[in-house]
């Protein structure tokens, strides 16, 4: 029977639809995912080299470092004064927001040194009174419940001004993606990203943080907010943007990510998780990547599988390698555009091809053998 009658044909399709079939179940699999996610963060290194994208510079961190930490008499749970504050300071300024990432105090600690709640609590008001601000409830790891928050502040900041702060991670363990709300036993609540776009722009979209958005990331040690003596020039820096208040340490609250983006840290594969909160806010405003349709992802698999019917084996390989090329461009540039286009599968799918032809070529040599 020869390849061109209409059994041969036949063959042929039955062969190309099984092959894009099991690029698509490979797909499916954990394993499709996962290379995905790998492609991603290649992704994301290239088009921030060569292809960055311009966002405002917008967003002001201000950040508890190391030295912040020596300079402050007291222990974190008692830096009430401190925070207090440092938040009058930055709503003076007249900032576009204002997000505080460390945690609020569960109770009262005037029996220590009376005074310290007043102090916090003017600087909550002050932040409150400038314009959206919103703090994020401590998470307890243990019952998964939001740790308990001193009375009086939580009567001040009102349910609207407060978020989540955690961080969604993909099955590595790595942050790709952000999401407004959090799920919860009772259905779902804000995150701190979530809650802010939201006061900053109405409508906002969750999905892929895009790395390759905007500079990098510069801060503020909270020790020189709070040794200021001429907030005329700092204000500048604060004024009219927005200014997240979390930890900038090289340990401690980091999370894993594609690229870190904080200006002051040498390139490394963590990052602080007031740094990811700021390019996932970034990222929201400016509208995260969407991911594309399934129904184009079977069209491409379908596209790909059509290799096999190239018959000589070096032909073969030579348009598996240049539509290799051909696919990361492609979604190079649909990620540049703002749609992640999932490759993998395809790749896997023109392997498949690739071999399948292999094992024809073999059959009919030892056939002729």
């Amino acid at each position: 029977m020869r390849e061109t009658d209409g059994g041969g044909a036949a063959l042929k399709a039955i062969a190309v639809a099984a092959i894009a079939l099991a690029g698509f179940v490979v797909a499916l699999t954990p394993l499709g995912p996962r290379l995905d996610d790998i492609l991603l963060d290649g992704e994301w290194r290239l088009l921030r080299d060569f292809a960055p994208r311009e966002a405002p510079d917008e967003i002001v961190i201000v950040g508890v470092d190391p030295a912040t930490v020596a300079a402050i008499p007291e222990p974190p749970p008692l830096w009430h004064a401190s925070l207090g504050l440092a938040l009058a300071r930055i709503a003076s300024s007249r900032p576009r927001a204002i997000g505080l990432e460390l945690p609020l105090p569960e109770r009262s600690y005037e029996g220590l040194r009376p005074g310290l709640d007043r102090a916090f609590l003017t600087g909550l008001a002050a932040a409150a009174q400038n314009g959206p601000f919103v703090a994020v409830l401590a998470i307890d790891a243990r019952t998964r419940s939001a740790r308990q928050v001193y009375a009086p502040y939580l009567a001040l900041l009102g349910n609207e001004r407060l978020a989540i702060g955690l961080i969604a991670r993909d099955a590595d363990g790595t942050t790709r993606r952000f999401s407004l709300i959090v799920p919860t036993e009772d259905g779902g609540y804000p995150s701190l990203v979530g809650r802010l776009c939201r006061a900053l722009a109405g409508s906002c979209s969750d999905g892929l943080i895009d790395f390759s958005l905007g500079p990098r990331f510069r801060y503020v040690p909270l020790r020189t907010l709070l040794d200021a003596r001429d907030m005329e020039t700092l204000g500048k820096v604060f004024r009219d943007r927005i200014v997240l208040i979390g930890e900038t340490q090289p340990y401690g609250s980091r999370i894993a990510v594609p690229l870190n983006l904080a200006g002051w840290e040498p390139e490394r594969g963590d990052s602080p998780s007031i740094v990811v909160h700021a390019q996932s806010l970034r990222t929201a405003l400016a509208g995260a990547p969407m991911g594309a349709s399934r129904p184009w992802a079977v069209l491409l698999l379908s596209a790909v599988a059509l290799v096999f019917l190239v018959r000589r084996v070096p032909l073969v390989l030579a348009t598996a390698l240049l539509a290799v090329g051909a696919l990361l461009l492609a979604a190079l540039a649909a990620l540049h555009a703002g749609v992640h286009l999932p490759v993998a599968g395809a790749f896997v799918t023109l392997a498949l091809a690739c071999l399948a032809r292999i094992a024809v070529a073999v059959l009919k040599i030892q056939h002729i053998a």
